[in-house]
C-alpha cells in the first residue's frame, strides 16, 4: 500500500483492460506460436522468468493487498465481473504484479518484431499501459505491485536477450 493507492480510485470500467489482459496473454502466445517462433521462445523465457521471481518474492516475503472495496457503489455488469472475479482470486501474492510484468513481456517481444505494423506498436503499448493501470484502478494490485514489476522485467529482459539487450531484432517483413 502507498500513499497513490489512496489517490486511485475504484473504477469498474477498468475491467475491460483487466479481463482484456486474458486475451492479450493468449492472443500473444498463439500469435507467436504461428508466425513468430523466435518471438515465442523469448516471451516464453520472459514469462517463466518473471514466474519464478515472482514465486520466489511470494515464498520469501508473502504479500498481500486491502484495497478492494467493501462494497460496489454501482451495480453492472463491470461491478458483476469484479465480484466474480474478487471471489476465486485472492488479494495475496500480490508483489510484484505478474499482470504488469507479463505485459511489460509481450510488449518487449512485440516492439522488436519488425514485421509488426507501426500502428499495431503503438496499439499494444496503449493497450499494455492501460492493463497496468487497470490493476489498480480495479484494485487487484497496488501501485507499488505495479512499480516492483519494473526490476523482475528488468531482470527478464536482460536474461532473455542477454548482450543483445538493446539491439535484438526479429524477422523482417
Amino acid at each position: 500500500h502507498c500513499r497513490l493507492d489512496d489517490i486511485i480510485p475504484f473504477n469498474e470500467y477498468f475491467a475491460i483492460f483487466y479481463c482484456g489482459w486474458f486475451l492479450l496473454v493468449f492472443g500473444s502466445l498463439l500469435y507467436t506460436m504461428l508466425y513468430h517462433v523466435e518471438g515465442f521462445r523469448k516471451l516464453q523465457t520472459f514469462l517463466i522468468v518473471t514466474q519464478v521471481v515472482a514465486m520466489a518474492c511470494y515464498i520469501i516475503y508473502p504479500s498481500r493487498q486491502d484495497l478492494r472495496p467493501e462494497h460496489f457503489d454501482r451495480n453492472n455488469i463491470f461491478t458483476f465481473v469484479m465480484s466474480f472475479i474478487y471471489a476465486f482470486d485472492t488479494s495475496t501474492g500480490v508483489c510484484p504484479s505478474l499482470h504488469a510484468a507479463y505485459s511489460i513481456g509481450i510488449l518487449s517481444v512485440g516492439l522488436k518484431d519488425q514485421a509488426l505494423p507501426k500502428l499495431l506498436k503503438i496499439l499494444l503499448t496503449v493497450f499494455v499501459i492501460m492493463v497496468c493501470l487497470a490493476v489498480c484502478f480495479v484494485k487487484q494490485h497496488s501501485a507499488v505491485d505495479v512499480l516492483m514489476a519494473l526490476p523482475v522485467c528488468l531482470l527478464a529482459e536482460i536474461i532473455t536477450y542477454g548482450k543483445d539487450y538493446w539491439m535484438p531484432k526479429f524477422r523482417k517483413g
